[in-house]
């Protein structure tokens, strides 16, 4: 008779553990803090986990990718947009910026303001500065000179000397 006793009590004990367990787990994952997302696109890599780890979340890197507007080693996307709340502890994926795809550039010298920068708009290569000089016996918008030079690896930046026509005397 002793037996049939123990074991009513040893089952009821161990529901009452696991009802307890399973409570206490809950509340846990119900009732954690909640914070805003912000907004780290742009920037750099310990900028953002810095950033995150202040508001009680991690970063988790997701790859590489190429922009033309975001420099290299900066935060291009975020997984989680910013604004969205979620729970403390969380992970927010990033994609960083390898810069702008390496690429030759064409060569612009010669031709017509307007032609050069159709050109270079198909490439993805926005000029960065525009110098304006007098130069004599050449047409007014004609490219005279590029940097970086034909057929030399682009970076993020294209300049160029652009003719303003015949100097003339007053």
């Amino acid at each position: 008779m002793k037996s049939l006793i123990k074991v009513p009590v040893c089952i009821v004990v161990i529901l009452a553990i696991g009802i307890i367990s399973g409570y206490s787990a809950f509340q846990l994952l119900t009732f954690s803090r909640t914070v805003s997302v912000p907004d780290i696109r742009g920037k750099d890599i310990v900028e953002a986990n810095n950033t995150l780890r202040n508001k009680g979340l991690h970063i988790r890197f997701e790859g590489k990718d190429y922009d033309i507007n975001v420099s290299e080693g900066h935060i291009i996307r975020q997984d989680i947009p910013p604004g969205h709340t979620v729970k403390t502890g969380r992970e927010v994926g990033v994609v960083l910026s390898k810069g702008l795809r390496v690429r030759y550039v064409p060569d612009v010298v010669g031709k017509s303001l307007d032609t050069a920068r159709s050109l270079l708009e198909e490439r993805g290569i926005r000029i960065n500065r525009i110098i304006y000089v007098h130069a004599d016996n050449t047409a007014r918008d004609t490219i005279l000179a590029q940097r970086p030079e034909p057929n030399e690896k682009g970076k993020d930046t294209f300049n160029i000397i652009v003719s303003l026509g015949d100097f003339e005397r007053r």
